[in-house]
């Protein structure tokens, strides 16, 4: 049991520093020397340095992510806290270190090249930090503040979305249309990463399919889904052929990032379940893809 329980903490450590790595590394290296910016906590920083520019990038860092991890466990409670308090903590610790170091991951200023690299290295950090069911506790952690608090009608992802993109429509005023054409392209870049180190597929939805091993179980799972995920559940009743025992198997349609939080949380509520996760090319419904238009495929 020791030897298990180390083994899960040197595996928790290792997503926690390689997604802090990532993430730290190509906002110091890359980002800042290029003169870009990006949308979530990093394109806030770039904001506030870039009118105060003598006060340190990685103290502004750790300062707002404290407020974040602050208000999240004021609005949602201690559950909300513990999946971004570490990655909280590292990631200010590690721009921290890289701010002292002098180096620059291109030779020269290269606009289109550095956002590429953006875009890897984000798509890296925070796929990595999925994996492990953790959350840098930036404007996604917000959004589900906003979400459970005052528009709870609306998805988290549409509200993170929405302040993504006011983050890098200010930055076109405060720096030029140029940097901001980059941060897109960039967020769009990490998307794609994101997708493919979660569940090796590069698009917007998959299907999860759960069959928890009992009734109790069923119910806890569908509560997170519905109420921390915010995604709707399909049940239907199944027969397993071989044990001829019926079960009731949870359907949900979710983007790759939600599918692992739920896996991580099936995994530790219900080790003994049994899920499925395949690739969905179109969903239409409500929330989804409107089946009237035409041109929606």
């Amino acid at each position: 049991m020791s030897k298990t329980k180390a083994g899960k903490f040197i595996r928790e450590a290792l997503i926690v520093l390689t997604s802090a790595f990532f993430g730290s590394s190509v906002q110091i290296f890359v980002m800042i020397p290029n003169g870009m910016t990006s949308g979530g906590m990093p394109g806030i920083c770039r904001l506030i340095t870039h009118f105060f520019p003598h006060l340190s990038y990685s103290l502004i860092y750790y300062a707002l992510s404290m407020v974040v991890i602050i208000i999240a466990y004021m609005a949602m409670g201690k559950a909300e806290v513990k999946r971004i308090i570490a990655l909280g903590f590292a990631y200010p610790i590690m721009l921290f270190i890289f701010e002292h170091i002098d180096y620059e991951f291109l030779d020269s200023p290269d606009p289109f090249l550095a956002s590429l690299l953006i875009g890897v290295f984000y798509g890296i950090a925070t796929g990595v930090g999925y994996i492990g069911g953790y959350s840098s506790g930036g404007t996604d952690t917000i959004a589900r503040v906003i979400h459970f608090r005052l528009l709870n009608h609306l998805h988290t992802g549409d509200i993170q979305m929405a302040m993504d993109v006011t983050i890098i429509i200010i930055s076109a005023f405060v720096f030029d249309t140029n940097v901001a054409m980059y941060a897109i392209i960039n967020a769009v870049v990490a998307a794609k990463v994101i997708s493919l180190i979660t569940v090796g597929y590069s698009g917007k939805f998959v299907q999860f399919d759960i069959i928890a091993s009992g009734r109790e179980k069923e119910e806890a799972i569908t509560e997170y889904v519905m109420t921390v995920v915010d995604r709707a559940v399909t049940s239907h009743i199944s027969r397993g052929e071989h044990s001829k025992v019926e079960r009731r198997t949870l359907t949900i349609i979710c983007t790759p990032a939600e599918s692992m939080k739920i896996k991580k949380f099936v995994a530790e509520t219900d080790p003994q379940a049994f899920a499925t996760i395949m690739p969905v090319t179109t969903v239409w419904g409500k929330r989804f893809s409107d089946i009237t238009e035409v041109d929606n495929v």
